[in-house]
C-alpha cells in the first residue's frame, strides 16, 4: 500500500510488512503519551529554571537551539523509520526546551492561568477531532488533504508576510494587528483540521499492516501536530487576556 501524507513525519512509499510484528493503535497511544510525558517533563524543569526579572541571556543559545534539532529529528525520523524512535525520543527534549520558554514567557506576561487554560482547550480539541473522525462526521479523502496541504502553505506565505510586515513595524498599526489576530485564528482552525489527517494516517498504515517501528513515526507526527495546535492556542488565549 502506497499513501502520500500532507504531514512530512510520514514517510512516502510502501507501508507493507514482512515481518510478524505490526503497528496498533495501542501502540501509538502508548507512545504519543510517552513523547508527550517527556515533552511536559522538559518543559517545566526547563522553565522552572528561567528567571523573566533578570538575564536569560546565558539560556537564549539553547532557545535557538532546541527548535533547529527538533526539526532535523523529524526529518530524520522521516527518512529512517527504524530508527524513529530515537530520533522521536530527541525531539521530545529539544521541544520540551522550546516549549518551556515559550510556555513560561507567556505565564510571565499573562499569569500562571494561560499555560493551564491553553493545555485544557488543546485536549479538548483532540478529543472533539477524534470524536468527529472517529464518527464519520469528517471524512479524511483525496480532496481533504489537497486542502490542507493549500491552507497550510497559504498559512506559510501570511506568516511570512507577516514577519516581514513587523519588521518594519506593521504590527503596532491596527491593519497589522489585525492580520496577526487573523492568523492566529486561522492558525488555530489549520492546527486543529490536521489532527484529522494525522488519525487517518493512523488508521491506514495500521489497517495496512504496516511495521511496528511505525508507531513511532506516527506518534511523533500526532505530537508535533498537537504541540503545534498548542503553541497556536496560547497564543489565541494571550491575545484574549491583552484585549480584556
Amino acid at each position: 500500500m502506497r499513501m502520500r501524507s500532507s504531514n512530512p513525519v510520514y514517510k512516502y512509499g510502501d507501508f507493507t510488512n514482512s515481518g510478524t510484528d505490526t503497528a496498533t493503535y495501542s501502540g501509538v497511544v502508548i507512545k504519543t503519551g510517552i513523547l508527550l510525558a517527556i515533552i511536559a517533563g522538559v518543559a517545566m524543569y526547563f522553565g522552572s529554571t528561567l528567571d523573566f526579572t533578570g538575564d536569560i541571556g546565558g539560556a537564549i543559545f539553547t532557545i535557538i537551539l532546541a527548535p533547529i534539532v527538533a526539526i532535523i529529528m523529524v526529518i530524520m525520523a522521516h527518512r529512517n523509520t527504524q530508527m524513529a524512535w530515537a530520533f522521536s525520543l530527541i525531539y521530545a527534549a529539544a521541544e520540551g526546551i522550546f516549549l518551556g520558554f515559550i510556555s513560561g514567557l507567556y505565564a510571565y506576561l499573562y499569569g500562571n492561568d494561560i499555560v493551564l487554560t491553553a493545555l485544557v482547550a488543546t485536549f479538548g480539541v483532540l478529543s472533539a477531532m477524534l470524536f468527529l473522525y472517529s464518527s464519520g462526521v469528517i471524512r479524511v479523502g483525496t480532496t481533504f488533504r489537497r486542502f490542507m496541504m493549500s491552507a497550510l502553505f497559504g498559512l506559510i506565505g501570511a506568516s511570512l508576510f507577516l514577519f516581514i510586515f513587523a519588521i518594519f513595524g506593521g504590527l503596532n498599526t491596527q491593519i497589522g494587528y489585525s492580520l496577526y489576530v487573523g492568523i492566529v485564528l486561522i492558525s488555530v482552525v489549520v492546527s486543529s483540521l490536521f489532527l484529522l489527517v494525522d488519525f487517518d494516517n493512523v488508521t491506514k498504515l495500521v489497517n495496512a499492516g504496516a511495521s511496528k517501528d511505525y508507531e513511532w513515526s506516527l506518534s511523533l507526527g500526532l505530537v508535533v501536530t498537537i504541540v503545534w495546535l498548542y503553541i497556536e492556542l496560547l497564543r489565541l488565549i494571550a491575545i484574549i487576556a491583552g484585549d480584556r
